[in-house]
């Protein structure tokens, strides 16, 4: 640096004029960059804004601490099972309502909206269900599941009487009603996965629901991409031969995808392949549920769903994200995440479902919480 006290006046005089000409040209360069900063910002595509419902959660034999947790971490809507074996014993017995009814007051307690999904085998229409669920086949079971339906309507439905009989909690009527759960599977649908049955049992459903409420929106049941057994069906077969029923698309608002696979990549193309299939049935249109999503924090090493800790939140946190910023392109209605909680292995066929949850089970928040928490925040 050169020493100031040695200089002449006139070299004085120079040096404060260069300074100052730098000293202009940097804030000239300084503002432009902060314009340029500016402009580029304002060009970013805005975080994909969603409907308070959008985000979902499902947990396996929740508690009251869950269903707190839930509503606390911003989910607008779980998924609420509703096993038909469970509130009709037989026939011509009345309907008793005590378990489902638990779930949607709890869930409705807490500040989110109850998604129905509506399934099971009750003893008169096949007794023994060792081997798995078996759908209403029969004139006589389907007019009885269709009467089921419509007794659900009549309870839960915007234009049911339950929630004006229980004024202590939010009014959050069910809106979207589930047709049955991955009936592609062969434990779902006992022997073997039949697409024109469950077009049948989708047809009854409809008319028992929307003679109710007919802005009833109609789900099919969520189809796992890919099962790996052979007497499973894929998704896309299975909702191929699901459409070669005539009629049968007038009778719900949107498919279903389980699309599990390792990263998010394979989740796109899943989701593409399903809607692939609506588009060469003349239902291009339709709506998109992804009724399922979510990996393992651990488990057993051969799964390529068991990603670990930050796996697992970095999957979770993309895939919502990209479900949120897809969401008018692909017609997205929702995007729920499996599981709240940890379960004790061995409770379900699946062998890494046990450590799918955003808490352990004894309900440590991991960091897939905190990253789901976030993108729920971001999309509000």
């Amino acid at each position: 640096m050169l020493n100031l006290i040695e200089m002449s006046r006139s070299n004085e005089r120079t040096e404060q004029q260069s300074t100052a000409s730098r000293g202009g040209r940097a804030a000239a360069f300084a503002a432009l960059a902060l314009a340029l900063l500016m402009t580029a910002i304002a060009a970013q595509p805005a975080a994909a804004k969603t409907p308070k419902d959008f985000f979902g959660i499902f947990a396996e034999g929740p508690t009251k601490k869950d269903y707190r947790g839930m509503g606390e971490a911003g989910f607008g809507t779980n998924r609420v099972p509703v096993n038909w074996a469970a509130i009709q014993g037989s026939r011509n017995a009345p309907y008793d309502w005590s378990t489902s009814d638990q779930g949607v007051y709890s869930t409705a307690k807490n500040g989110m909206r109850p998604s129905l999904v509506v399934y099971g085998t009750p003893k008169f229409v096949h007794a023994d269900t060792s081997k798995g669920l078996y759908g209403p086949k029969s004139k006589q079971d389907l007019k009885a599941w269709r009467e089921f339906s419509e007794a659900l309507a009549r309870r839960y439905s915007p234009n049911g009487d339950y929630f004006d009989a229980v004024p202590e909690i939010d009014h959050l009527p069910v809106k979207k009603w589930i047709a049955w759960n991955e009936q592609n599977s062969k434990n779902n649908w006992v022997p073997k996965p039949d697409p024109k049955a469950y077009a049948r049992l989708v047809e009854n459903f409809d008319k028992g629901i929307s003679k109710v409420d007919p802005k009833a929106e109609i789900v099919l049941g969520g189809m796992y991409g890919s099962p790996r057994d052979p007497e499973s069906m894929k998704a896309t077969k299975f909702l191929d031969r699901m459409y070669q029923v005539r009629g049968i698309e007038k009778h719900f608002d949107a498919i279903n995808a389980h699309p599990y696979a390792s990263d998010n990549g394979e989740i796109k193309k899943r989701i593409d392949e399903l809607r692939s299939v609506s588009k060469r049935a003349g239902d291009g249109n339709v709506d998109l549920l992804v009724g399922e999503l979510g990996w393992a924090s651990k488990g057993p090493a051969r799964s390529d769903l068991v990603v670990g800790e930050k796996g697992q939140a970095d999957r979770l946190r993309d895939g919502l994200e990209l479900l949120a910023h897809k969401r008018k392109k692909w017609n997205v209605i929702g995007a729920y995440v499996y599981t709240w909680r940890d379960f004790p292995a061995g409770q379900l066929a699946c062998n890494w479902c046990p450590w799918s949850g955003l808490v352990t089970k004894k309900s440590k928040p991991k960091p897939a919480l905190r990253a789901v928490k976030k993108v729920i925040r971001k999309s509000r």
